[in-house]
Formats: structure tokens, sequence, C-alpha cells
């Protein structure tokens, strides 16, 4: 029963994470309401609580947890904040950092701090400002950031012309992927690694996704990266409308903890662009970075979503997978991507894909990809770590699969039997399951970088029929079953009404 209650919670968890990346589009100016006189004693006991573990017992970004994160959490001595109002080289305004304390940086390990009482935010700021001789030596300085035209007097062409003319591409791209050709050269005032905005992807904008953050980053820079200030370089009417040029290259996320599948008569598709993909509702993952041996993570993280859609018909499961990928990377190492699923005979709750594969966790059924294969073909083994496959160790059954790269974006189609015979212990899929599917993606141009979704249900839906009322409930195979249905339903309507009763 604990595995399906915690299955059916995980149902709720889309509801939660779209709040999250709503948050970049909503990040607000906020409105004080009763600030506190300054007491550097309650906010230091406050830091102590919340934020030492990140930013260190003094503040240098270097507690326990900063070695797990990337980008490493800052050093607040040097009084080098990247997301102000204020102009470049000078300090964030108070109102700047209690924004950022209670938004949080999307993207980063940075949370928001919004459930904490809005006194102790403030008595937060009041000590983050004692830290650094910087608020007193480089004062806030104001940027004016002109006048919003509004979307209806927005020119994207406009737009794209300041984009071509300031040479955005050289960093970002020229359609935003951040796979300019200064991409993989850049590096931060640490000398640490660093890769420009994927601009596609606006749920992950750590200031804000909507046009006036974005003309905010533009006019007073990103410091301590190299994104620098345009404000001597661009009129803000231009910037206001890149800014709109910007915004329209971003794409809506749907993130979900379940991908439901679509049944087809006959043979799957093949071709990535075949229009029948669409018949299938897309579903996107979050992918998260894998820390290394010395539980580390030293390098940015350049996969952070993966896109995909499921078709069957009967006999055979279709995967069309897309994800950016900065650099097409067919040498050694390659671009890869990896589908997990549950072996025959393995059920209820495993282990992360964060932590596996792990001594004496068990063996994954794998589906390996690798753009180092010539015939752009997939292999499938049940194995106990992904060298295995890697090396050829173990030589895996080929799948069909076929790959197209274009403009920073990976596509491929993987098809595997349902219940293949050919793989042993493979795992065996009912075509009217829940099928439990994670997904781990290798950057070849970030060699030291895994990237791994959190496991999600694949819906095997059975074939709708003419004055058909409903669809026939998934079955008790692959961990999925009516019972699971039956809590979530309970759990989701309790959830959705205490989000209506909190908005």
């Amino acid at each position: 029963m604990r595995s399906l209650v915690h299955r059916a919670a995980l149902l709720l968890l889309p509801l939660v994470e779209s709040a999250v990346l709503v948050a970049p589009s909503a990040v607000a100016e906020t409105i004080a309401g009763h600030r506190p006189s300054p007491d550097l004693a309650v906010g230091r006991a406050a830091y102590q609580q919340h934020c030492a573990r990140c930013h260190g017992v003094e503040g240098r970004g270097d507690g326990y947890d900063a070695k797990r994160l990337y980008p490493r959490p800052r050093d607040l001595t040097e009084g080098i904040f990247k997301f102000r109002s204020t102009a470049t080289g000078t300090t964030p305004t108070d109102e700047d950092l209690f924004n950022t304390l209670t938004n949080g940086l999307p993207g980063t390990g940075m949370p928001d701090w919004s459930h904490l009482d809005e006194g102790a935010r403030w008595q937060l700021v009041a000590y983050l400002t004692s830290l650094s001789a910087a608020f007193t030596d480089a004062p806030p300085e104001s940027v004016n950031l002109g006048t919003d035209p509004g979307p209806k007097r927005a020119d994207h062409a406009q737009g794209h012309a300041v984009y071509e003319k300031l040479g955005c591409a050289a960093c970002h791209g020229l359609g935003g992927r951040g796979n300019g050709p200064s991409a993989a050269t850049l590096v931060d005032n640490w000398g640490r690694p660093t890769r420009p905005k994927d601009l596609t992807e606006g749920w992950s904008y750590r200031g804000g996704n909507r046009p006036r953050d974005i003309v905010a980053r533009m006019l007073t820079g990103i410091d301590g990266t190299p994104m620098p200030s345009y404000a001597e370089a661009v009129s803000t009417d231009d910037a206001w409308q890149l800014a709109y040029y910007v915004r329209s290259l971003q794409r809506d996320i749907a993130s979900t903890m379940i991908a439901h599948a679509r049944r087809l008569e006959g043979p799957l598709p093949e071709d990535p662009d075949d229009p029948r993909w669409q018949e299938a509702p897309r579903a996107d993952a979050r992918l998260r970075a894998v820390v290394d041996t010395q539980g580390q993570i030293n390098a940015p993280q350049t996969v952070t979503r993966l896109s995909v859609w499921v078709l069957h018909n009967g006999e055979a499961m279709g995967l069309r997978l897309m994800w950016n990928d900065t650099s097409d990377d067919r040498g050694t190492p390659a671009d890869a991507l990896a589908v997990a699923l549950l072996p025959q005979g393995l059920g209820g709750d495993v282990v992360s894909l964060q932590t596996w594969p792990l001594r004496d966790t068990p063996s994954l059924d794998l589906c390996l990809w690798s753009a180092a294969q010539t015939a752009g073909e997939a292999r499938e083994a049940v194995a106990k770590d992904f060298s295995t496959l890697f090396d050829g160790t173990i030589a895996g059954t080929v799948r069909e699969s076929r790959a197209a790269y274009l403009d920073g974006e990976w596509t491929v189609v993987i098809t595997r039997p349902l219940a293949p015979t050919d793989v042993p212990g493979a795992a065996q899929l009912d075509a009217q399951a829940i099928v439990p599917v994670g997904f781990v993606v290798w950057d070849g141009g970030n060699p030291s970088q895994r990237a791994v979704s959190m496991w999600i249900d694949v819906v095997l839906r059975p074939p709708k029929t003419r004055g058909q009322g409903h669809e026939a409930a998934p079955s008790k195979t692959q961990g999925g079953g009516g019972a699971i249905w039956a809590i979530a339903s309970v759990v989701l309507v309790a959830g959705l009404g205490l989000v209506i009763k909190t908005r």
C-alpha cells in the first residue's frame, strides 16, 4: 500500500512543478509590507539555520552542500550579485535581495524562501548586506529600463535585427538554443566553465522570463559571468523589442510524471518527422545532473529537459525523444541516450536514476542509443551498469531507431517489442499497463555530465471505439493498476482543492 500511495502522490507533482515553472514569468517586484528595524543577530541566526549549508558559515560560498551544486553558491563576502535592478559593478538594492530570497533562482540550487516570515526575510537581507564592504564602496545605482511598448506594439523583426546587431548569436546561437560558436569556451569570474542560456527554455530563466525581466538583464548585465551590460550599446526602445523577440523564442513546457501513449493500427512510424507522432500528447521530463564519484558537480548542466511522445500498436512500442544539445558529438565521447525499464520480475519502487548504479542495486532493462553508432541503431540488454553496454562487454539486441540533429536539438525514435523474447529478462509490457520509464542523457561535448529523469509512468491505453463512453482501466502490471488510479483520484481532488483555496 505504501508503494501505491507513493505513486499516487507522485501524480500531484506536475501541479507542484507547474507552479514552480510558472514562477519565472511571474517574478514580481515584491511590495514590502511591515519592514522591521534591522537586527543583525536575528538575521545571522536565520542565515545559520537556512543558508549556511550552501553559502558557508561565514558566507564564502563554501558550505557543506556547495560542491553538489552548479553553479556554486554565491560568495556573499565579495558583493558580486548576478540578478539586480542596478548598474553593472554596483550592489543590488535591498528589494533585489528580498525578491531573490522570496522567488529563488530557477535552474539553480537556490530555492525560494517565500514560506519564511516576511520579517525574517528582511532580517536576512540586512545581515547579507553586512557581509561585504561592497555595499558601502559600490552602492546601488539605478538603471532606466525605458517604457514597455506592450505586446501589441512588439516588432519581432526589429527585435531579431537587434539580436543580430549585438552579436547575441555568438553565444546564444542563431535560434537561441545556447549553441553559438563561443558557447563551449565561456568561463565565469572564478574560472569555472559556464554556458549561455538556452533562450527557448523560458522556464529556467533565473531572473524571470517576462520582457521586463529580459530588459533588466540586458541593461544591468549579469555580473560575475560573460554576460555584459548593453546599457551603452542599445537604446531602451531597441532593448524592449529584443526582449519581446527573445520572449517569442520560449517554448512552453508540459512537465509531468505521466506520459499518455496512443495506439495506432499497423506499423509504427520510423521517421522522427512522421506526422503521426503528433497523435500522442507530448510529455516533458525535467533532467537533473548526477554528481561524480566524489559527490561533486564540476560542470554546467547542458541538457535539462527531454520531450517524449509514445505510440504502440499492441505488439511494439515506439518512443520519439527530443532534447536540446548544444553540439552534435558523434566521436568519442558521443552524445547518447538510454531508456530505462524495469526488468521482468522487478516491481515496486526502485532506486533513483540519480544514484544508479550502486553496489547491490538491481539490474535495469536499458535501450541504449549512441550517436557514435554509424548505423544509428539502439541496443537493448538487461545490465547492472551503463558501461557494459557502452564498451561492448554486453552486445545487446539491436532495436530499430532513427536519429536527426538540427540546430542544437536531437530527435531520436526507438522501437521495441512490448514483450520481447530476444533479451533475457527484458521488461514484458501489457498493452493496458502503466509502465515506469526513466531517461538518461549524455552530452559528448560535456563529458563529465550525465543527466537523468525521475521515473515517469507511461500509460498504454487501449484503442477507443466508436460510441465507447470510456476507456478500460489500466491493468496491474509493471507497478500500475486500478487501485493507483482510485487513490490518485482522491489525492488529485484534495490537491486541487488546496491549490484553489490557496489561490
